[in-house]
């Protein structure tokens, strides 16, 4: 599973979050947010389990994939029924062509590796997923061999058992998200945790799980909102984002300072909030990316050419983006209100 996109493209994503939020990414002033009930304005330090199999990555995210599933989809577009049953049928899809179905799941963490092209493009590569949830192997199996016609083969790594079925088509991840998949290979690596993602990269994740070449989950280790359902985090390997030319002098030099970021999506009474923190490598790096930051914001409402609702999210993103600073991170906070949500998942 694999993407490509311009390093251009990721400076002016990081640069102006809100604009471009939903893949697959100040001094300080604490951020103001809108009153809330305790329980949202708490934040607590969560652990990741280390048991998580997950193979090195640059990058990594953890969702709450029943919350997701259950709540946050059905509430966001409870006024849409017809959205709603769109996103029914991806998850449906998804079961249909692979034998697996998301709803079975609690969580899923996936990690990738950011890999720099000659072309100045960033690949996204070895996308892995690990599943968890309470699986019945045959059972899940079986379906995969159904889903497949029969045209599912089987490779054997390190004692386990490793399915593969050949897609080559694009295809949405747990009805989540859009990529193009050549061969789709799965494992079960214990009663509760599945392994998903092209061949190499499944048996990666079984060296993982024996302690060998294993993510440092770590880097998801920071303080999160009770409401919180998304939480990604990941580190910037060196030279990833130097010599670029986007017509920008500042904007590249304050991009390429990056060296690791940290967010999360939660819900809140009043609909959502994005967050990101972006660390730079110095404190000066950090006052110029800050900089340089909100003076994209400032000139992104005159930027916006998408018409329909694409257009007016992005205006409202903007508009309450707020943009803070303390040592060498800046972060960037969003608060998107429920109508806008529902909105913008409507146009796309």
């Amino acid at each position: 599973m694999r993407r490509t996109f311009y390093a251009s493209t990721l400076a002016l994503m990081l640069a102006s979050l809100a604009t471009t939020a939903g893949a697959q990414t100040g001094v300080i002033v604490e951020p103001r947010r809108p009153p809330l009930p305790p329980q949202h304005k708490q934040t607590q330090n969560v652990a990741v389990v280390p048991s998580i199999p997950l193979p090195a990555s640059d990058a990594v995210m953890m969702i709450d994939l029943r919350k997701l599933l259950t709540e946050i989809m059905p509430r966001t577009l409870a006024s849409d029924p017809q959205r709603l049953a769109q996103v029914n049928a991806d998850i449906e899809q998804f079961k249909t062509r692979t034998g697996l179905d998301a709803r079975a799941f609690d969580s899923l963490t996936v990690g990738a590796r950011l890999v720099p092209l000659p072309s100045g493009a960033i690949k996204i590569d070895h996308v892995t997923a690990i599943a968890r949830g309470t699986l019945r192997a045959d059972a899940l199996i079986a379906a995969a061999r159904t889903a497949a016609k029969d045209a599912l083969s089987e490779q054997t790594y390190a004692g386990k058992t490793i399915y593969v079925a050949s897609i080559n088509d694009q295809l949405k991840l747990f009805g989540l998200l859009k990529t193009h998949v050549k061969d789709l290979a799965f494992v079960v690596l214990d009663p509760n945790t599945l392994a998903l993602g092209e061949p190499e990269d499944v048996r990666a994740a079984i060296d993982a799980q024996a302690g060998r070449g294993r993510a440092d989950l770590t880097m998801l280790n920071f303080p999160r909102g009770a409401g919180d359902f998304v939480a990604f985090a990941g580190n910037v390997p060196a030279g990833l984002l130097t010599g670029m030319d986007t017509g920008l002098p500042n904007v590249d030099r304050a991009v390429a300072s990056i060296r690791s970021f940290y967010g999360s999506i939660g819900s809140t009474p009043a609909g959502a909030q994005l967050m990101t923190t972006l660390r730079a490598q110095t404190v000066a790096d950090a006052k110029q990316l800050f900089e340089t930051a909100e003076a994209l914001r400032q000139v992104a409402p005159g930027l916006i050419t998408v018409a329909g609702a694409k257009g007016k999210f992005a205006q409202s993103a903007i508009n309450s983006l707020k943009i803070t600073t303390k040592g060498n991170e800046v972060q960037l906070r969003l608060e998107v209100p429920q109508a806008d949500i529902a909105a913008l998942l409507r146009a796309l």
